[in-house]
């Protein structure tokens, strides 16, 4: 009754012309209220008003959301939903934002002779390794004929190496080629000029092995521009009786230079010349390439600046001496990271700093077991991967592994016919971020092939996602 009462009167002041005196009204009380529950914005239960359902999204907030997405697979399908979406995923700028902050998968290997080995299912990259297995010519029928003499000695970012030889050149000079086997295209190498040819003293003739040619690969610390994106550097090394030579090719400029030539004496310091191949197991490791010198007690690692573009030795972990299955790896922050297949089964991992000291810098950090019944055999690495070869001593059936340096988890990634050197094929799968890697103005290309094919690629890749 009270209530009532109460009810009455503010009533009748209200029918009286006075204001009602309401305590959540107060000034003091809104403010509390305010603090404590934020006004909610109510859409509308149809949809959007006209005149903002029709309000585009910026390109630049479009762009910042697909950076935000974990994996390249995950932008191919708003890439094809509409004309918009693909025109942002689509641009250089983005794409180059988007490769920095996202690296291409590992979608197989190759062999020397052009067979494609793609990652396999439960791999994680193995649905983006279908497209290109379909997309890509990796029989490299588009070089120059006979496609058959072309032997694959390199593959760095998305580009592959190969050589033959070559009638009009004396050994070792051979005929190169670089390719984009996704794009069908490629760039045939302009011979070595007869003046550099000149200046390689003395060659190794007996052993095949003592000149190789590999790709340079693009350093993360550069800023890679658009005309960068095509661009790339070839290296041609011969080690010869007296002293190792390199040349370098650059597609910017066309043209070999020169790389300044040292002595055996002046680089390996004590190094017991046997009158054949010094160096062996090429690894690349934070833009310097490193070889080690045969498997003995005097064993030197051969150190090759990419960015100086000059010569230095170091001194391994000692219980790399005297084994043959080693492979460098980026360790992270700036160090040196070091697998040795230390028997058939267990992997030893040191690292040491990135400065150029002695062996006594290497810490050993563990020791990994890569599980018992089964033969182990190092193929290489590549960023933060170690590929492994894994068989059974009674049973011909060759697998590939990889080893994550981060996790030291193992996973299979395919099967080999049989024990051969492998390349990884490192790119991004048929997509918008899939961009040619090699241009000139004599550049063969097939764009309309590559473009149905590709096309046909990402809408069966987009379909099984």
């Amino acid at each position: 009754m009270g209530g009532g009462a109460a009810d009455q009167g503010q009533t009748c002041a209200a029918d009286q012309g006075q204001t009602c005196a309401d305590p959540l009204s107060e000034p003091a009380v809104l403010e509390r209220r305010h603090q404590s529950h934020p006004p909610r914005v109510l859409l509308p239960r149809h949809g959007l008003p006209p005149e903002l359902s029709s309000l585009p999204i910026p390109d630049e907030i479009l762009a910042e959301i697909f950076l935000r997405l974990p994996t390249p697979t995950d932008l191919i399908r708003p890439s094809g939903a509409c004309v918009s979406f693909r025109r942002v995923a689509a641009g250089r700028s983005f794409v180059r934002r988007f490769r920095k902050l996202h690296h291409p998968p590992l979608l197989g290997f190759l062999d020397e002779r052009g067979v494609f080995l793609p990652a396999l299912p439960p791999y994680p990259s193995a649905p983006e390794a279908s497209a290109p297995a379909l997309a890509a010519d990796f029989s490299f029928s588009f070089l120059p004929a006979p496609a058959r003499d072309w032997v694959v000695r390199d593959s760095r970012d998305g580009r592959v190496l190969l050589d033959r030889t070559c009638p009009l050149r004396k050994i070792p000079f051979r005929e190169m080629v670089v390719c984009d086997p996704l794009h069908r295209q490629f760039l045939l190498l302009p011979p070595i000029p007869d003046d550099l040819a000149a200046t390689v003293e003395d060659p190794i003739l007996t052993d095949t092995s003592s000149s190789e040619a590999f790709l340079i690969p693009r350093w993360e610390d550069d800023e890679a521009g658009t005309a960068e994106e095509t661009s790339f550097r070839v290296i041609w090394m011969s080690q010869c009786h007296t002293k190792l030579f390199a040349l370098v090719f650059s597609s910017n400029t066309g043209q070999w230079r020169a790389v300044p030539s040292r002595s055996w004496d002046d680089l390996l310091e004590g190094l017991v010349w046997t009158g054949s191949t010094i160096l062996y197991c090429r690894e690349y490791v934070y833009g310097c390439f490193y070889w080690r010198t045969g498997w003995d007690v005097n064993m030197k690692m051969l150190v090759l600046d990419t960015r100086m573009m000059q010569f230095s030795s170091i001194n391994p972990p000692h219980e790399v001496k005297y084994n043959f299955a080693v492979a460098m790896v980026e360790a992270g922050k700036g160090r040196l990271g070091m697998f040795v297949l230390a028997d058939a089964s267990d992997l030893s991992y040191s690292t040491r700093q990135n400065d150029g000291g002695g062996s006594s810098q290497w810490q050993m950090e563990k020791t990994i077991s890569l599980g018992s019944g089964y033969l182990f055999s190092i193929i290489g690495s590549a960023e933060r991967y170690l590929f492994l070869y894994r068989w059974q001593s009674s049973i011909s059936d060759f697998r590939v592994f990889t080893l994550d340096i981060k996790t030291f988890q193992l996973q299979q990634v395919c099967r080999a016919p049989k024990l051969c050197k492998l390349d990884a094929y490192i790119n991004f799968p048929p997509s918008v971020l899939s961009l040619p890697t090699i241009s000139s103005d004599k550049l063969f290309a097939l764009p309309l092939l590559s473009f149905f094919f590709i096309t046909a690629c990402l809408m069966l890749h987009s379909s099984s996602l």
